[in-house]
């Protein structure tokens, strides 16, 4: 059996981490996994399967996976702040160079060794993932994930561009994934591949119909699922609602999410008068319950990697319309799940507005939708590792 080590900042609720639980629950018994977390905590913890090892840093690398919120004794707070500020005036480069000197390299050896989080910029005390892998374990094969648009997402820069270069493979999230990261260093196309995300679509169905949120059958339930944050662009789905409702359509909007945009959207809600019909229900431990009879995923980003909620929508025969993002044409309109639109607010307003007026295709496409299963995801990871 085969001996994996996955390292990663933490596994608080997040996509990252999400996609890390749900690939552990996929291989786990396939090989003999150790899980790295540089600070041992958030809900997702609770996620691991009982036969993955579970490890963390006891030098200053831990202090990359938590937050100022995780810091309660006095010290931490100290050191962690003292870090933040070494990012701003030095770069997480030089940072990180400090910290992994308080840590000791990994004893034994190990097939594969994967970085699970990319770098993020210079000025953030982010990341050091791809860091810790090169330099503290011993494997035959070391690998970095990227869960990213490369070329958006603004770590695309000279240090973190040559510490991709040292490792022998580099898995992408999706095949557009892959192609954007390529626009930005062609010379590592060799060492690229796709390498989608895991799901469980068994335990996505189950809690979808736990407690499935009922909505008004009068009108066109739309949801977002989403961190209310500034690259989801949720604000265009608002001026998006007040467009359809203007020319007659009775919709609602609903927002299952939570983030730092949160009070500026309800502001906007309020001041394009369709407060009546948006709905904030803040982040929820299942939102599947909120997706299983809507009537329409929107999604409006100025940029995506590979979403999982995509997938997540496709296996609760939920039709999806999103902007043109780096996946979409793979994973939405290649599987006939939905549509897409240009990332603009006029062709947003008229996308959603001719999809939700087409009942019949609405439902059309949601009786169409393809199986979902983790085969090819399967497949991609064990060509990743050398199986």
């Amino acid at each position: 059996m085969k001996k994996l080590i996955i390292v990663n900042n933490n596994m608080k609720i997040g996509g990252v981490q999400k996609s890390l639980a749900n690939l552990l629950h996929a291989i786990h018994g396939r090989y003999d996994i150790t899980l790295l977390l540089f600070s041992k905590n958030g809900a997702l913890l609770a996620d691991i399967p009982e036969d993955v090892k579970v490890i963390s840093c006891s030098g200053l690398m831990r202090y990359l996976g938590m937050g100022q919120e995780d810091c309660v004794a006095f010290r931490d707070k100290l050191i962690r702040g003292s870090l933040v500020i070494l990012c701003r005036l030095f770069g997480r480069s030089n940072a990180v160079k400090l910290m992994l000197g308080t840590e000791k390299k990994l004893p034994g050896k190990y097939d594969a060794a994967i970085s699970y989080l990319h770098n993020g910029r210079q000025k953030q005390l982010y990341g050091g993932v791809n860091e810790f892998v090169l330099s503290k374990v011993d494997s035959d094969r070391k690998i970095a994930y990227l869960h990213c648009d490369y070329r958006y997402f603004g770590g695309n820069e000279k240090k973190n561009n040559a510490v991709l270069s040292r490792f022998d493979r580099i898995a992408a999230c999706s095949e557009g994934c892959k192609r954007a990261f390529l626009e930005a260093m062609p010379e590592l196309a060799d060492k690229c591949a796709a390498a989608a995300n895991f799901h469980r679509f068994d335990q996505i169905k189950r809690l979808a119909y736990r407690e499935p949120v009922m909505y008004d059958a009068s009108a066109v339930n739309i949801l977002c699922a989403a961190r209310l944050s500034h690259e989801k662009r949720l604000d265009r789905a608002l001026y998006a609602l007040k467009y359809c409702r203007e020319r007659g359509m009775e919709a609602e909007l609903h927002l299952v999410g939570d983030g730092a945009k949160r009070g500026e959207l309800e502001e906007l809600s309020r001041k394009l008068g369709i407060e009546n019909h948006v709905r904030f229900y803040g982040e929820q431990k299942n939102p599947y319950a909120y997706m299983v009879n809507a009537d329409l995923l929107l999604m409006t980003s100025e940029h995506e990697a590979a979403p999982m909620v995509i997938d997540e929508a496709a296996c609760l025969s939920l039709p999806v319309l999103s902007t043109r993002t780096s996946s979409v044409d793979e994973m939405i309109l290649a599987r006939n799940i939905g549509r897409v639109c240009e990332c603009d607010q006029k062709s947003i307003n008229e996308a959603l507005f001719l999809m939700i007026s087409d009942r019949e295709e609405l439902n059309k496409l949601r009786g169409s939708m393809p199986p979902c299963n983790n085969a090819a995801a399967l497949a991609q990871f064990e060509e990743l590792i050398g199986s």
